[in-house]
């Protein structure tokens, strides 16, 4: 899902340490943290739907996702990219021309 999105890098966090995870970034940014049992990712607009669905929404929108009870595929996916859009900002020039592309 994330790798879909414009301009996403794939990467490691905290390597080796029990913090470990893949880091999902934009813009330098990161927009997702894979850990083993949970991800995180960052809603602003989405973040009460995520409270209610009974997930923890942390300091600036920050939300932890077990991976064992993960919201459906729908929601996950509209969910990454709202964090992708958070940290990516508006898309500008060759990234907005990129995101009006139809995915092949």
């Amino acid at each position: 899902m994330a790798r879909a999105l414009p301009d996403v890098v794939e990467g490691r966090a905290c390597a080796g340490t029990a913090l470990e995870s893949r880091t999902f970034r934009t813009r330098e940014k990161a927009f997702l943290f894979l850990e083993r049992t949970r991800a995180r990712l960052k809603l602003a607009a989405s973040a009460a739907e995520a409270r209610a669905l009974g997930f923890t929404v942390g300091a600036q929108g920050w939300t932890t996702l077990p991976l064992d009870a993960l919201p459906t595929a729908a929601v996950a996916k509209r969910w990454v990219r709202e964090s992708h859009g958070l940290v990516a900002g508006p898309a500008t020039g060759k990234i907005r021309a990129r995101m009006a592309r139809p995915k092949s």
